[in-house]
């Protein structure tokens, strides 16, 4: 490291960093030398690990430099509050939150992660405050910070008095609209302090978040509340432990900056990334403050897993969000990337799909590698490493001896499996590992518009520098930097950085009605109150120098996207216009760096407003280090460690191992293969490669003149490269990997760049990459180029790009006229290899409703507009006349035009990542392992087939309970058979299309799709499913039924048979194996519409999709208030409130909705709106009148309902309407009411058998009632304080049992009883007349004459009802 010299002479100064197993310390002496060590942590106590550091360092200090004072200042980076939120071990927190939005927490934003049949497998993260301690008060603030009602205080006190019991450490209060008006925060928070005494810590939202969106604002402050008192008495021992060391001691945040001790323990929320944050800040102050490079990629591997930043002109890339595991939370952060792949992760063959996976698994620290010698006995990256050569037989200098037999045997066992040799596995396990973190790191740049080749990438931590040569070689980032002392660089971060303070406030309002003085005035109030802060700190004498930086988050008007805009004093001396057009030119240049166009016609909206001070005073200066004497030149013989054999790429070499500490002079050059070994991490340099030392100690590393950069297998014609992809099945494994990754790159893109709510908080979107046959390769719902290519009549040339919505035509791709797909082909030098398409939700498509979705429409035409197959763009021209055509037929004609706008944009980013796919691997080579990819699942499907599929038919009905006209129920009936290693699914038996639009035009890819994720999603849920087997299924499906209309039938609501069929493919599965055995749920996407013009003349609609009850899986519980399509997301309360004149006073789950079971079946969703202004309302959703069915003794999931208060007649006593399932045009005036009520899950299993202490903790959880719990489960549970009276649930569930018939015991499926049944309590249990059969009607429509229809109408007039499982 080179010396650094302070420009006023400062006293010692010293940087902490505490990692899972090390503690890290460096110190910069008046002088500008660097002392470094590293002890073991103490993760009980880290402040012992900190001082043993110190100590350790002392003892160097004295011994080089005779002295033994006080340091300067301490800076510190700390995991304590990070480890108490991984670890489970805050403080035990209590939560306030609004009446009737008591699961803001455990709901999340309702969204499952994952593909198709993610649900199966999915276990929804413990919300970090549990239920059975969160409070409901009742008050409410509007969205524009007025008071709707006060708070309750005597309720509230009453509801305290158990909470009492429970003995909070600290409690979060964090109620609607807070960010607008904190006096309802104020007011709880003065009862929580009169009731629980001044022990308590209390945390208020507005207070650590004063931003819009309940769920982020709430578990931002209830993460802080959680971590508060630990951290507070760690600093607090810490303080007192390290009193003879300093008397200045800051900690760093997450941001990269300093805070005090006191606003570290008062808002740990900002410092639990801090240890990442350092190394980051040690990257931007050694290599791009002090050399040429300052636009750097960052690369930190460790154990478990590689953090990835990007620092543009030598400043850190921040975000406003901080993720720790799975939680995420709002406060300021470096922007740093995390990819489950490190030295621990874990390399496994999947035999099932044939298939090298390394990570997300780790083996931890215990037992850690199977090098390490602690009982690990799988393979890991570590274990690689070691069997090619890359590492000494010793780390930390000597101190950690390798076992190198158990790397190899470890690495073995994985080779036999896939018929390779060790050295070739250990190769791959490195080149795959090397893949995941080149895709993670070009997608931090990538995602804010940069070119990773215009960046050098710099490692750092243990493992990084090892990886690093390869990944830039994959980045074609150069050169290569691994500075001084990599693994502690964290440390050097944390003693080189400075105090900051940053505070900012919600200023929601059209740019243009934001004037220079307001927003002036607001800035001031946030700097002073940061200066404040700062001087305290610094001391308000005249050497304090504060330096003021000026921030706005805008975005376009609707968009979710916001951007950090800085703000300029000089802004503000500007006319008005010309302020207003200086920030807007701004915001147009970031929007157009981050996502490739800008939309400068498009108003603004700014959303916060921020200021940031921070210590003005010098950097500290770091100068160069001694000079080799000449450039190029080899170090001196005795810094050579060892020369050993090391294996690259199927190569043997010799390499050197050099001593760091020896090589460390300017001008110092050495040639790869070699390893530059070091205390805390050794750097491979490849054969092509040479490094050299700079002027600062940095080893820079570049490609020879003649290295090869490109894959050396690019040339293979189609002969060879088939033959290569057979021989090195690693090699598709690599492309599946960066293809999976470009997949991830459209859906960020999609999410950032769209406006309308449906894409951009529901993410209503999807995405496919094909081969040049159309075949998927990475999606969802199958490929969408089939179906196209079937029906295209025209020429395909480069720089077309094709857009429609035409179900019929293209056979079902997509399936509504909402859904509008883009389709681009991948053209590479001259060749199609691939195509590109994403379909996403569209807002308005015209039609007979706001929204395009009218249950009462009759044909296509009344559904909207339809777009047949076009080019948008014809060999690169645009097509913007059809555009304004489009915007003209939609009521929301700027969402359609930037959604659309996003949809080319995603494709495009695909094309492009593709292309370099091809470059690097050759489009041979690419094809090849395309092909091999699509076998692969090919394979894992028949394996499935044959094993876990019986021989014995499979047949199941469900239904749609009705088309919105009275008629119903509608059955989907579907026989599953094994035939000659196929299936088969055949929908005869189903109903014949709807007069309304509930019909559902079934693709058949889209169909098999559905059933591969299904049945891939229980064996290995980590697989990238792909089309490569759809040959094994054959779909039938008649023609004239409601799975395949005849044009013009409607199908705008066909939303309810989407779902359906997910059902069925559960049911026909189960029948054949237990793994597969769920019940039935909430499968549907829902929806409801509110529309009109407020007040003032502005058009407003509102979008939004329902969730329920999932159902209970052979994992577990089903979850509450969610859905079982991936990846869709509720929109925030307080987004809706902002921005549509509606007040939602509850959106709950409800207790007893979800079916009872050994596993229970999630609970329905309950929500209330309240309308603000006339206007009207569609809503569509479904199992009103069937029950979604139980399985294997649990009980099934209950029915949804609406209805609404005419409170704008009477207050007190409205008339109440309940509504059918499917309605539109509901008229509603100012302070109407509507209470929606979704539907639950099925349960699992015998509920008399589920645990009693499970059952009454759901009791406290308000998730099961005190009367359901006995009726349902046979627990007797107390209502004062949920314990179970154990003698009476004894004889209670006897009695249960006892009531049991023999039809309980046969019975598979719960339907909650017969059609006929069903049909008789209709009225009196729901309040609406049951639907009438379809056969009571002639059928009407162009399918009458076909004769499955025909058919059809005949047997179900003589049977009057339907066959039942």
């Amino acid at each position: 490291m080179g010396d650094a010299v302070p420009p006023q002479a400062p006293g010692y100064r010293l940087g902490v960093d505490v990692g899972g197993t090390f503690t890290d310390v460096c110190i910069f002496t008046p002088g500008g030398k660097t002392v470094r060590t590293k002890v073991p942590s103490t993760s009980h106590d880290q402040s012992i690990g900190v001082k043993n550091g110190i100590k350790k360092a002392r003892e160097k200090l004295k011994g080089l430099y005779g002295w033994d004072g006080q340091f300067e200042s301490i800076h510190h980076g700390t995991t304590v509050g990070t480890n108490a939120v991984l670890e489970g071990k805050g403080a035990k927190t209590a939560l306030v939150v609004t009446a009737g939005h008591k699961d803001v927490l455990a709901v999340r934003r309702s969204q499952i992660p994952g593909g198709l049949g993610a649900w199966i497998n999915f276990i929804p993260p413990a919300p970090i405050v549990p239920l059975e301690s969160t409070i409901q008060c009742h008050g409410m603030m509007s969205a524009e910070g007025e008071i709707v009602t006060p708070i309750d205080e005597f309720a509230l006190r009453r509801d305290l008095v158990h909470l009492k019991k429970q003995k909070p450490e600290a409690i979060t209060i964090s109620l609607l609209n807070s960010y607008q008006n904190a006096a309802h925060e104020k007011t709880v928070a003065k009862i929580l302090r009169e009731e629980l005494g001044e022990d308590v810590e209390i945390v208020c939202s507005a207070d650590v978040l004063p931003e819009v969106g309940e769920y982020e604002r709430t578990v931002t402050a209830s993460a802080n509340a959680i971590v508060k008192p630990v951290v507070k008495k760690y600093l607090a021992n810490l303080q007192k432990l390290l009193a003879e060391d300093s008397e200045t001691i800051r900690i760093l945040k997450s941001d990269g900056g300093l805070t005090t001790l006191d606003l570290a323990g008062e808002l740990p929320v900002n410092i639990l990334m801090s240890g990442p944050a350092g190394g980051v800040r040690g990257v931007a102050d050694v290599v791009a403050k002090k050399t040429k490079y300052c636009n750097l990629i960052t690369l930190d591997m460790g154990g478990t897993s590689t953090d990835c930043a990007l620092i543009s002109n030598g400043s850190p890339a921040l975000r406003r969000e901080t993720a720790v595991d799975s939680l995420t939370v709002r406060a300021p952060s470096v922007d740093v990337q995390t990819v489950g792949a490190g030295g621990g992760s874990i390399a496994q063959y999947i035999d099932l799909t044939s298939t090298l996976r390394v990570g997300p698994e780790s083996s931890g620290a215990t037992p850690g590698p199977a090098c390490y010698g602690k009982g690990g006995k799988d393979a890991t990256v570590t274990d690689a490493n070691i069997v090619l050569g890359y590492l000494p037989d010793k780390l930390l200098g000597g101190a950690f001896p390798l076992d190198i037999a158990a790397a190899v045997t470890a690495v073995e066992n994985v080779a036999s499996q896939m018929g390779l040799t060790t050295d070739q596995t250990a190769q791959g396990i490195y080149n795959l590992v090397n893949e995941r973190m080149y895709n993670a790191l070009r997608n931090v740049s990538v995602e804010q518009g940069y070119n990773p080749e215009d960046f050098s990438l710099v490692a750092f931590g243990g493992a990084g520098p090892l990886h690093a040569n390869a990944v830039g070689k994959l980045l074609g980032a150069w050169p290569v930097i691994i500075p001084p002392s990599p693994g502690v660089l964290c440390a050097q971060g944390d003693a080189t950085t400075k105090l900051s303070h940053e505070q900012s406030a919600s200023y929601i309002k059209p740019f243009a009605d934001a004037t220079q003085d307001e927003l002036w005035s607001s800035l001031e109030k946030l700097r002073d109150s940061c200066n404040e802060v700062l001087l305290k700190a610094l001391g308000d004498g005249p050497s304090t120098i504060l330096s003021t930086a000026y921030e706005a988050d805008l975005r376009y008007k609707g968009q979710a996207l916001t951007l950090s805009i800085p703000l300029l004093v000089e802004d503000f001396k500007l006319e008005p216009a010309e302020f207003v057009q200086a920030v807007r030119t701004r915001f147009d240049a970031a929007h157009e760096q981050s996502f490739s166009f800008s939309l400068s016609s498009f108003p603004l909206e700014i959303m916060r407003l921020g200021a940031i001070v921070t210590d003005g005073s010098p950097n500290m200066e770091i100068t160069s280090i001694d000079a080799s004497g000449s450039s190029g030149c080899v170090p001196p013989e005795d810094a050579i460690i060892t020369k050993k054999m090391i294996s690259t790429e199927g190569q043997r070499l010799e390499a050197i191992f050099w001593d760091r500490t020896k090589i460390t002079k300017c001008g110092y050059k050495v040639e790869g293969p070699c390893v530059i070994s070091e205390m805390d991490s050794n750097t491979l340099i490849l054969p092509g490669f040479y490094g050299e030392i700079d002027s600062y100690g940095n080893i820079l590393i570049h490609p020879n003149e003649d290295a090869n950069l490109t894959s050396n297998i690019a040339h293979h014609n189609w002969e060879s490269a088939q033959e290569l992809v057979a021989k090195s099945p690693l090699i598709p494994t690599l492309i599946s990997s960066s293809l999976q990754s470009i997949r991830n790159e459209m859906d960020t893109l999609m999410l950032r760049c769209s406006m309308s709510p449906a894409i951009r908080d529901q993410q209503d979107e999807f995405n496919v990459i094909t081969n040049k046959e159309g075949k998927m390769l990475v999606g969802q719902f199958g490929s969408f180029i089939g179906q196209f290519l079937d029906s295209w009549k025209g020429t395909i040339e480069e720089g077309d790009v094709f857009v429609t919505n035409d179900v019929y035509e293209i056979s079902g791709a997509v399936t509504h006229l909402n859904d509008v797909i883009v389709l681009l082909p991948i053209y590479f030098k001259g060749e199609i290899v691939g195509w590109a398409a994403n379909f996403g939700h569209m807002t308005d498509v015209g039609g007979k409703v706001p929204g395009s979705m009218s249950i009462n429409a009759t044909s296509i035409f009344e559904d909207g507009l339809q777009i047949p197959t076009v080019k948008l763009y014809s060999r690169g021209v645009f097509n913007s006349s059809m555009v304004d055509v489009f915007c003209r037929n939609s009521r929301q004609p700027d969402w359609f035009r930037s959604d659309l706008t996003a949809l080319v944009a995603a494709c495009r980013t695909a094309a492009t990542r593709v292309c370099e796919l091809n470059e690097r691997f050759g489009p041979n080579v690419y094809t090849a392992s395309c092909n091999e990819l699509l076998s692969r699942n090919r394979s894992g499907i028949s394996k499935l087939i044959d094993t876990q599929i019986g021989d014995e038919p499979s047949t199941f009905t469900d239904f749609v309970d009705d088309d919105g006209q009275g008629t119903g129920p509608y059955a989907i009936t579907c026989k599953m058979q094994k035939k000659d290693g196929r299936l088969v699914f055949d929908f005869s038996g189903t109903s014949p299309q709807s007069r309304t639009s509930i019909n559902f035009y079934l693709s058949t890819t889209m169909f098999k799709m559905f059933v591969g994720y299904y049945l891939l999603a229980v064996f290995d849920p980590f697989c990238v499913v792909n089309d490569g087997f759809h040959d094994l299924l054959d779909i039938i499906t008649p023609e004239g039924s409601i799975l395949r209309p005849v044009r013009p039938a409607a199908l705008s609501c066909r939303t309810h048979f989407l779902g359906r069929t997910m059902d069925i493919i559960q049911a026909l599965m189960g029948q054949r194996s237990p793994q597969y055995r769920a019940a039935a749920g909430f499968s549907d996407s829902p929806h409801f519409f509110y529309s009109g013009f407020k007040p003032n003349g502005e058009w407003y609609q509102l979008y939004q999709i329902g969730f329920g009850g999932v159902p209970a899986r052979p994992i577990g519980d089903g979850p509450d208030c969610h859905c079982l399509f991936p990846a869709i997301k509720s929109v925030p309360t307080e987004a809706i409130e902002l921005n549509f004149p509606l007040r939602i006073e509850a959106n709950e789950s409800l207790a007893d909705s979800g079916g009872p079971g050994f596993y229970r079946g999630g609970n329905a969703q309950r929500t209330l709106y309240r309308f603000l202004s006339a206007g009207e309302f569609s809503i569509h959703d479904d199992r009103w009148f069937t029950k979604p069915w139980g399985i294997n003794g649990g009980g099934p999931g209950a029915r949804s309902f609406k209805k609404l208060y005419r409170c704008s007649k009477h207050v007190e006593n409205p008339p109440v309407e309940y509504l059918p399932s499917k309605c539109d045009h509901i008229l509603v005036e100012p302070n109407d009411l509507l209470e929606w009520v979704t539907w639950g899950g099925g349960g699992l299993g015998d509920p008399t058998m589920r645990p009693a202490e499970v059952v009454a903790l759901e009791v406290a959880r308000k998730l099961v009632t005190i009367e359901g719990a006995k009726k349902n489960y046979g627990v007797i549970v107390s209502p004062t304080d949920y314990s179970i009276n154990e003698e009476e649930t004894k004889a209670c569930r006897a009695r249960i049992v006892a009531a049991r018939d023999m039809k309980y015991v046969e019975k598979v499926y719960d339907r909650g009883g017969t059609l006929a049944e069903l049909t008789a309590s209709c009225l009196e249990e729901t309040g609406l007349p049951p639907p009438k059969p379809q056969w009571e009607k002639d059928p009407y429509g162009p399918h009458v004459a076909l004769p499955y229809v025909k058919e059809w109408y005949k047997v179900m007039r003589e049977k009057k009802d339907w066959d039942l499982q």
